[in-house]
C-alpha cells in the first residue's frame, strides 16, 4: 500500500501539489489557486474557473480524498462526531469558559452568529441545501385536467368571437333582396 502512494504523488506536478497543500489547510479552491501564485489576469472568474479545473482532475481529486481519510484516521474523527457537535452548537447546548478580570471563571453561552454558521455546515453536509433545490412536485392529474380545461374554453371563446362579426350596440346589417 505504501508504493500506491508513492506512484499517485510522482504523477502530481509541484503546482498540483502546492494547491493540495494549500486546499487542505483552508478548504476553498480559490484560495488555494490564489495562494499557489496564480493571477487568472486579475479575474476572479477566472481564478475560480481553473481552481475548479485543478480541483476536479481525476489524480488531485483521488490524493486530496487520501490526505482526508488519513486525516481522519489520525485524528480518529468521524461525520457522526462532527455532525453531533455541529448539532450541539446549532441548538447552543456549547458553551466557553471566559476569565474575568476579576479572575472568576465563566461559562459564556455560544453566540447567534456561531449557531447560524454551525445550521450552514450542517445544512452542506446533510444535504439539506439539494433536498430544497429539487423541482417542485409534478402537478396532481385534477390540477393538469383543470388547466387543460382553461386552456381550451380560452381557444373556444377566442375562435366563436372571430366567427361572430356583430358588434353589439350597432343595428344588423341589411340584407339585399333580389327581384
Amino acid at each position: 500500500m505504501e508504493e500506491d502512494k508513492d506512484t499517485s504523488l510522482i504523477e502530481l506536478t509541484p503546482y498540483q501539489l502546492r494547491f493540495i497543500d494549500e486546499y487542505m489547510k483552508c478548504g476553498n479552491k480559490r484560495e488555494a489557486m490564489m495562494k499557489c501564485g496564480y493571477k487568472g489576469k486579475g479575474k476572479r472568474s477566472t481564478v475560480t474557473s481553473s481552481a475548479a479545473k485543478l480541483y476536479n482532475l481525476p489524480k488531485v481529486q483521488a490524493e486530496i480524498e487520501r490526505r482526508r481519510r488519513e486525516l481522519a484516521e489520525e485524528n480518529l474523527i468521524d461525520a457522526k462526531a462532527i455532525v453531533k457537535r455541529l448539532t450541539k452548537m446549532f441548538n447552543g447546548e456549547l458553551s466557553s469558559e471566559f476569565v474575568t478580570k476579576q479572575g472568576q471563571v465563566v461559562d459564556v453561552p455560544i453566540t447567534f452568529k456561531n449557531q447560524i454558521e454551525a445550521g450552514k455546515v450542517l445544512v452542506n453536509i446533510l444535504g439539506l441545501a439539494e433536498q430544497n433545490n429539487k423541482p417542485k412536485e409534478e402537478k396532481t392529474v385534477e390540477q393538469k385536467m383543470a388547466e387543460d380545461l382553461e386552456q381550451q374554453t380560452k381557444l373556444f371563446l377566442e375562435s366563436a368571437k372571430k366567427k361572430s362579426p356583430v358588434v353589439k350596440g350597432l343595428p344588423e346589417p341589411k340584407k339585399k333582396v333580389e327581384e
